[in-house]
C-alpha cells in the first residue's frame, strides 16, 4: 500500500519499427486487457498481430479531485505486434471468398424469376450446299484434281457438315446441287461453258457427266438414311443445259422414293419455304445487280412474300465468300446474300489473274422456322491447297 498521495497520470507509450510494434499502457485504472490496449493504443489489427501480452496490477492510495481519500487498483499493459505477411493470409482469404459467395447466391439458386419452357419437339432443317465444284476441271498442278479427287472432298465435306449438326433434330435437308457441278457444258467443237467460252478440262463433258450423276446419287443416299431430303438444281454458266439434263435424271431415279424430292424446274432462281423462312437459291451469272434482284424476287416469290419473315439468298460463281445486306422489302428486316465458296481448284486463268487467295471450303446452314438461321457451318480445305 503506498502512501497517500495525487492518483497517477496514464502514461501511453508506442514504438513502432519496421516489423515489430510495443505499446504500453502504465497507471491506468481502465485499460486492464489486450482488447482495451489495441482499443487505446490505436493499434490497426489488419496490419499487425499480437505477439505478446502482459498484463499486472497494484494499488494506490490517493486523493481523487474532491481530495478525498482512494485507494484504486491500477493495471500496467503492455503488448508486441508483428507485422502481418498478408500473402500467408491468401489462401484462408479465398475460401472465406468462396464461402460468402457460395452463400450469398445460394439464396438465389432455387428462386428463377421465369421460367425455361421445354421444347422437345423442336425441328430444324439442315441446308448443305458445294458449290462451284467444276467436275473434270484442270488444276494448275496437272490432272491432279481428278474426278476422285472431287469425290472424296464432296463426301468429306457431307459428312463433316452433317456432324456438326448433329445437336439439332435435323426433320429435312436441303441438298443444293449445280453451281457449276460441271466444268464444260459440251465437248465440241472444244470443252467449254454454256456460251462457249473454252476451258482447261481433264476429262470429257460426258464423263463428268456420267462421273457426277453417280456421285449425286451415292450423296443423296446417304443423306436419305438421316433425313427427308430435297434436291435444289441450280444450273450455272458452266453447266446450264447439263444440269436440267441431270436434274431429269435424278428424278428418274427417284420417282418412287417418296422421301427424296427433286426440284428440277426450268428456273434459273428456286426458292424454298421452310415455315416463315424463304430459302433462295440461284447461280448468281445472270441477275448481277442487287437492286434488279431484288426486284425479281419480290415479283417472283410474290405469293409467299407476306407470309414469310426470314430471306436469304445463297449464290456461288464467286468461289469466295461475300455477304451483302438489301434494302428493306415491306416489313421485312432485310434479304441477306451470300455468295458461297468453293472447293475447286485454281485453274491457270484463275492463278494467272491473281484470283488464288479464296478459301476452299463447302457451306451448310441450319434453320429454324420460325427463328430462322440458327448455325452456319464451314468444310475448309487446309490453306494453300491448289488441287
Amino acid at each position: 500500500m503506498g502512501k497517500n498521495k495525487e492518483l497517477p497520470n496514464e502514461e501511453i507509450t508506442k514504438n513502432e519499427k519496421k516489423d515489430s510494434l510495443v505499446v504500453s499502457v502504465k497507471d491506468s485504472s481502465r485499460v486492464k486487457s489486450l482488447e482495451d490496449l489495441v482499443r487505446s493504443c490505436d493499434v490497426d489489427l489488419t496490419t499487425w498481430e499480437v505477439d505478446w501480452f502482459d498484463v499486472g496490477t497494484y494499488e494506490v492510495t490517493g486523493f481523487d479531485k474532491k481530495r478525498r481519500p482512494v485507494t484504486v487498483t491500477m493495471y500496467r499493459t503492455k503488448a508486441k505486434f508483428k507485422k502481418i505477411d498478408v500473402w500467408q493470409n491468401i489462401p484462408k482469404l479465398t475460401e472465406d471468398l468462396k464461402q460468402d459467395l457460395f452463400e450469398t447466391f445460394q439464396s438465389y439458386a432455387f428462386r428463377p424469376t421465369f421460367k425455361i419452357d421445354k421444347k422437345d419437339s423442336e425441328k430444324y432443317l439442315l441446308e448443305i450446299g458445294a458449290y462451284d465444284l467444276h467436275l473434270g476441271k484442270l488444276g494448275i498442278i496437272g490432272d491432279s484434281y481428278s474426278l476422285d479427287v472431287a469425290r472424296t472432298r464432296l463426301h468429306n465435306a457431307i459428312d463433316s457438315l452433317f456432324h456438326r449438326a448433329r445437336g439439332f433434330e435435323i426433320e429435312e435437308i436441303v441438298f443444293v446441287v449445280g453451281n457449276d457441278f460441271l466444268n464444260i457444258d459440251r465437248d465440241k467443237p472444244f470443252g467449254s461453258t454454256t456460251k462457249g467460252t473454252p476451258q482447261s478440262n481433264s476429262v470429257t463433258a460426258y464423263e463428268a457427266y456420267r462421273f457426277g450423276r453417280k456421285l449425286l446419287v451415292e450423296c443423296i443416299n446417304a443423306l436419305a438414311l438421316k433425313a427427308c431430303v430435297r434436291v435444289i438444281v441450280v444450273p450455272g454458266n458452266h453447266d446450264e443445259e447439263s444440269m436440267l439434263h441431270m436434274g431429269d435424271a435424278l428424278e428418274a431415279i427417284y420417282e418412287s422414293t417418296p422421301h427424296v424430292h427433286i426440284d428440277n424446274s426450268r428456273s434459273l432462281m428456286k426458292g424454298y419455304v421452310y415455315g416463315e423462312c424463304l430459302l433462295i437459291f440461284d447461280h448468281g451469272h445472270r441477275v448481277k445487280n442487287y437492286k434488279n434482284l431484288a426486284s425479281v424476287i419480290s415479283q417472283r416469290f410474290r405469293d409467299v412474300w407476306s407470309s414469310v419473315k426470314h430471306i436469304e439468298v445463297h449464290r456461288g460463281h464467286l468461289h469466295s465468300l461475300k455477304t451483302n445486306i438489301m434494302g428493306q422489302v415491306e416489313e421485312l428486316n432485310g434479304i441477306a446474300v451470300r455468295h458461297l465458296g468453293s472447293m475447286s481448284p485454281t485453274d491457270q486463268w484463275h492463278d494467272d489473274s491473281g484470283y488464288i487467295s479464296a478459301v476452299k471450303r463447302a457451306h451448310a446452314f441450319v434453320w429454324h422456322k420460325k427463328d430462322g438461321m440458327q448455325c452456319e457451318y464451314y468444310y475448309n480445305l487446309p490453306m494453300g491447297t491448289q488441287q
